[in-house]
């Protein structure tokens, strides 16, 4: 005999069975297990969760739990019919019970975290509370999808890995050594998070971080992209971007038009007076100036200029049509400039010979 069946003795009530009449009542116990079982997922399929999904539930997870897991659920019940019919059958082969049973195990555990997988819009519950500008914010929704499924990933290997015998503590040590290197990376993540739900900026902001300012033209998990003036395009890590002061000159409704003019020291004081008038009335006239914010005053005597503060506030946060005001005042004040016979200060030195 290449094998032989052993312990075929079967009990029920009063009656014992042995032999080969015993190993046909376990074979009919398999056979009314696994109709038990295909039963039971009829009636989840049919019946129970199509009443349970129809329910009008107070908690949103609770129909998003039911969804993910009504195939999820009929596989169990008809996976645990299979095993408790083979389990029933009388095996040759002692280690083959201790398999069946890891191998069930395995089985529910994988069940387990597809229903799992697919209920990840549990995740986008927790944006519930914030505002709508940021439960819509598709970036961090999909950060959100992928963060979850990941974790019921790492989650299902390490319960499917430890159920196999394998040495998961081990494994745990050495992710945990992973772990150490790929710290930055995950501070960048989080990091990314928090600008996503702060929303400091948003893609087509001119923004300032750090020496570096631009317009924003990318946001992602691990980094910001700005490009600047010059069409240099500067990758900042978001761990680096949340440790710097961001200035936002897209939230602003005006930019400051500043500057310092110097005039020759051989501009009498009727001529500067006139020319700060003429100056502030057209600043004050200009449609790029906020009313009322024009300024023209004699700040300090240089070293070869007499030094005349101009400033105000332009009408607009981007920094091309800015660049494109500030351009067109510019030519202004040279046309005051030349209207009232002053001169623009240039460095000079003056040499006294003596005889």
């Amino acid at each position: 005999m290449i094998f032989t069946i052993q312990n075929l003795g079967f009990a029920i009530g009063g009656f014992l069975l042995e032999g080969w009449l015993a190993f046909a009542a376990r074979c009919v116990c398999a056979l009314v297990l696994l109709a038990l079982g295909a039963v039971a997922r009829a009636l989840l399929r049919k019946k129970i969760f199509p009443k349970l999904l129809a329910h009008s539930w107070h908690f949103e997870a609770t129909g998003i739990l039911l969804r993910s897991f009504a195939l999820p659920a009929e596989r169990m019940v008809w996976l645990t019919g299979i095993y408790f019919a083979l389990a029933s059958l009388p095996w040759a082969i002692a280690p083959v019970p201790k398999f069946l049973l890891v191998v069930y195990q395995m089985a529910m555990t994988l069940c387990i975290c597809k229903g799992l997988y697919h209920a990840s819009d549990v995740a986008t519950l927790l944006l519930k509370s914030c505002g709508e500008e940021i439960r819509s914010n598709k970036t961090l929704l999909s950060l959100l999808d992928t963060t979850y499924k990941v974790l019921v990933v790492i989650l299902g290997v390490a319960t499917i890995a430890q159920e196999s015998g394998f040495p998961i503590g081990s494994i745990v040590a050495g992710a945990g050594l992973i772990g150490l290197a790929a710290q930055e990376t995950a501070s960048n993540i989080f990091s990314g998070i928090v600008i996503l739900i702060d929303k400091p900026f948003a893609v087509g902001d001119w923004i300032l971080v750090g020496d570096v300012e631009g317009e924003v033209i990318d946001i992602n998990f691990r980094s910001i992209k700005i490009r600047s003036l010059d069409k240099t395009v500067s990758v900042i890590t978001n761990s680096k971007v949340c440790s710097s002061t961001i200035v936002n000159c897209a939230m602003r409704s005006t930019r400051p038009y500043k500057f310092t003019l110097g005039v020759t020291y051989n501009t009498s004081r009727a001529k500067l007076e006139q020319l700060m008038a003429d100056l502030t009335a057209m600043l004050e006239a200009s449609p790029y100036v906020e009313k009322g914010s024009a300024l023209v005053r004699l700040t300090s005597f240089g070293d070869s200029s007499i030094n005349l503060l101009v400033s105000a506030y332009l009408l607009t946060n981007q920094a091309g049509t800015f660049l494109q005001m500030q351009n067109d005042l510019n030519l202004n004040v040279m046309d005051v400039m030349q209207k009232n016979n002053v001169d623009f200060a240039f460095p000079s030195t003056t040499v006294y010979l003596s005889q």
